[in-house]
């Protein structure tokens, strides 16, 4: 299932290296045979990532029968992907988990070890962090949706709605256009039939009521592609970047 060479674990589902002085990097280059759609888009298109042990909860390894576990735990407020994903990104992925041979063990031990000691070391806290710690992927400036093409401009995020929108999202107008600084939340959800039929984007203000729309209606929203889910999470991870520092 996987092998180690010197500090990095090539694992089933990614790689895992350890420089020894303060950062992980995860490469996401394995065989994505047996994958869904999106999955593999979204390990193809991930590619590397940079994991500062800033960044980190803890690190845990759990040797279950014939899959043993690597898994990092992420602060809150580190990883943007994981903010605006949440359990939708997590389970089509599993981006913080690696799955190892048990003949690899002893280096998996060391790897957990040496990351464990320098959390303390480093007096590293479990709350929340102050600031982004993982960056986020390479996005597109804007996302053709189904009923909106959604764009930034000039310090505003701004909903286009195309003809297929419902007249309850174009109420007052066919578009919306929302400051930066008035945006409080994004959402994105995939279009995955294991987690969701229809995917969206949206975002939350402070005048967002308590009980939104549908995404189909709601004037905040925009009803996603299947083909452009990847392109769609990357921008939502961007523009969370942006509204929360």
């Amino acid at each position: 299932m996987g092998t180690v060479s010197g500090s990095e674990l090539v694992s089933s589902n990614g790689t895992l290296g350890w420089d020894g002085f303060g950062t992980l990097r995860i490469r996401y280059d394995v065989s994505t045979a047996g994958l869904g759609k999106l999955t593999r888009s979204l390990r193809t298109r991930l590619g590397e990532r940079t994991v500062p042990v800033e960044a980190l909860q803890g690190i845990g390894l759990s040797m279950s029968p014939g899959a043993p576990v690597v898994s990092l735990e992420l602060r809150e407020h580190a990883d943007p992907l994981l903010s605006v994903g949440g359990g939708s990104f997590a389970a089509l992925l599993d981006p913080y988990r690696f799955f190892f041979d048990a003949a690899d063990r002893s280096v998996a031990e060391r790897l957990v070890a040496d990351v464990k000691a320098m959390l303390a070391r480093r007096q590293v806290p479990a709350s929340a962090s102050q600031q982004w710690l993982v960056a986020p992927p390479v996005a597109p400036d804007r996302i053709e949706g189904r009923d909106a093409t959604v764009f930034l401009a000039g310090g505003h995020l701004a909903f286009a709605y195309k003809w297929p929108a419902s007249r309850k999202k174009k109420a007052d107008g066919d578009r919306l256009s929302v400051p930066l600084a008035d945006i409080i939340d994004v959402e994105w959800m995939p279009n995955d039939r294991r987690l969701r039929p229809k995917g969206f984007f949206r975002i939350s203000t402070a005048r967002t009521p308590l009980e939104r729309p549908k995404p189909r209606h709601d004037p905040a929203a925009v009803l996603t592609e299947r083909r452009t889910d990847v392109d769609v999470l990357f921008f939502a991870a961007r523009l969370l970047t942006r509204i929360r520092p």
